[in-house]
């Protein structure tokens, strides 16, 4: 390969397929939605599992493809690291704005089915401790490393709009894509401007962080 940071469009095509066939999955069971999924361990440790393959195959995506890991996933230190935390911030309150705007109309965090509502009883503490660093960390992660990470490194033009439209539908339900869009319009646009997928991971997390940690606080 002659541009280590590249890595051939075609690995693209099997997750593509995935989030296809999930958002599939997730409107035929919509009737069924998850209430108060952080906490319910079973919820938990599907999104960390669905997670991992998702980073993972990223991270298997560029090995195979014999490409620099840390140049192709962006796993590199921001320039400015002020300038990043900025954008940083700036990203986290258009990200949240946008979905306080649109719950009201839409109500894609609340058939989702994650968030609370109410205050966790007994064991349910654990659980929404081990949701908090899994959905708040880990699958931010994972997240960010395929949509922002192997998504980048396979799509030269074009790729914040793509990846923001693909990001969109791996979260199924119709409700959540405007907000999940724009999301993914702002995340992408913070990696294209950074160079770094960092900042989009810190962003992403802090938006599922208080998300959660807001839903939990306003149940008590």
């Amino acid at each position: 390969m002659s541009d280590p940071a590249r890595v051939p469009a075609r690995w693209l095509m099997p997750p593509a397929v995935l989030l296809v066939l999930n958002a599939i999955a997730v409107n035929t069971a919509a009737a069924d939605t998850t209430r108060n999924g952080v906490y319910r361990p079973a919820v938990v440790i599907t999104a960390v599992i669905s997670a991992a393959i998702l980073g993972g195959y990223a991270l298997l995506a560029v090995r195979l493809s014999h490409a620099d890991r840390r140049r192709a996933l962006a796993l590199v230190r921001p320039p400015e690291i002020g300038r990043a935390a900025r954008l940083v911030a700036a990203a986290v309150v258009v990200i949240a704005a946008v979905g306080l705007a649109l719950e009201p109309f839409l109500h894609g965090d609340r058939n989702q089915g994650l968030t609370p509502n109410r205050t966790p009883h007994g064991a349910e503490w654990l659980t929404l401790a081990a949701a908090l660093v899994a959905l708040g960390l880990f699958v931010p992660l994972c997240e960010e490393l395929l949509f922002r990470g192997l998504g980048f490194a396979a799509i030269e033009h074009y790729a914040v709009p793509v990846t923001a439209t693909a990001f969109a539908i791996a979260h199924g339900l119709p409700e959540l894509l405007p907000p999940v869009f724009v999301a993914g319009l702002v995340l992408g646009e913070l990696r294209r401007r950074t160079g770094s997928l960092w900042p989009g991971v810190a962003a992403h997390a802090a938006v599922n962080l208080i998300g959660i940690v807001a839903a939990v606080l306003g149940s008590l």
